[in-house]
């Protein structure tokens, strides 16, 4: 037995289709010289050797750019900003967006960085522009800063400073007859701030080479601050300013790798400058 469709069309449901209708297609006539050839052949690879070098060149490019424009390792040799900074503190410097790290016509077209009362900044020495300091922002452009008994004043107002440090409790004073040098680490000024010009000190007040010695810091001699501390070495030898020898570095060298567990300090790592 055939059973019959289930799909069956209706009159009503047949469409209604003329001859002229229908559309005629032309095939092409296409000869075989007229085909176009493509080379599937795999390109030639690069040898080992060109190919590390490649890579070398790249690294070192990236590596220049980072450190000189964008963040740098860094730290701080000396007792001037402690317990802020430790000596051996190792951190990253951002240098992003501040003017020291590029030529003229480039700060102009970047984004400018706020520099406010209290940051932590790296800046050229005064002395030797290649060697960075790094000191706390105290006073501000047009600011009228003035240090008495080793208070510091702003406008006449005494600066609230959570952070400062002394390890000497004497006090020289003016009319003391002692050397001036030593009579501004605890009286200065007062004196008016310059424009795009700050006044930096240092958090351990006694033992600080900072804006009461040689002067006021341009803005354009700014250079990065402080992100957070990714190692700290507690190192038993003093440091060494000036030019080093092969044999001192080389000494500090084995100290470090000697040593590396027992005087890290552990607990420095990961903590914020500021």
């Amino acid at each position: 037995m055939i059973e019959e469709s289930r799909f069956q069309l209706n009159a009503a449901q047949v469409p209604d289709v003329t001859l002229d209708q229908f559309v005629t297609f032309h095939r092409p006539e296409v000869r075989v010289e007229d085909l176009t050839v493509f080379n599937t052949l795999p390109a030639g690879r690069k040898g080992p050797f060109r190919e590390w070098i490649e890579s070398l060149l790249f690294t070192v490019i990236f590596v220049l750019v980072f450190t000189s424009y964008i963040a740098q390792a860094t730290q701080v040799p000396t007792e001037s900003m402690k317990p802020t900074i430790l000596v051996g503190d190792h951190f990253f410097l951002d240098k992003f967006a501040f003017p020291a790290n590029y030529p003229p016509f480039l700060p102009t077209v970047l984004p400018t960085r706020e520099i406010r009362r209290g940051d932590i900044v790296a800046f050229k020495s005064p002395g030797d522009p290649k060697v960075p300091f790094i000191k706390r922002v105290v006073g501000l452009p047009g600011e009228t800063l003035e240090i008495r008994d080793k208070t510091v004043y702003i406008n006449g107002k005494e600066l609230e400073e959570s952070y400062k440090h002394f390890i000497d409790p004497n006090i020289y004073e003016r009319g003391s007859g002692i050397p001036s040098d030593y009579i501004a680490r605890d009286n200065f000024g007062p004196k008016v701030i310059p424009l795009n010009s700050y006044f930096m000190m240092g958090d351990n007040r006694d033992n600080s080479n900072d804006s009461r010695f040689w002067g006021f810091v341009d803005r354009d001699s700014i250079i990065g601050k402080p992100l957070f501390v990714y190692w700290s070495y507690a190192s038993p030898t003093p440091y060494e300013s000036g030019e080093r020898s092969w044999s001192s570095i080389a000494a500090d060298y084995m100290s470090v790798a000697q040593h590396f567990f027992t005087r890290t300090r552990w607990f420095r790592f990961g903590t914020m400058v500021k």
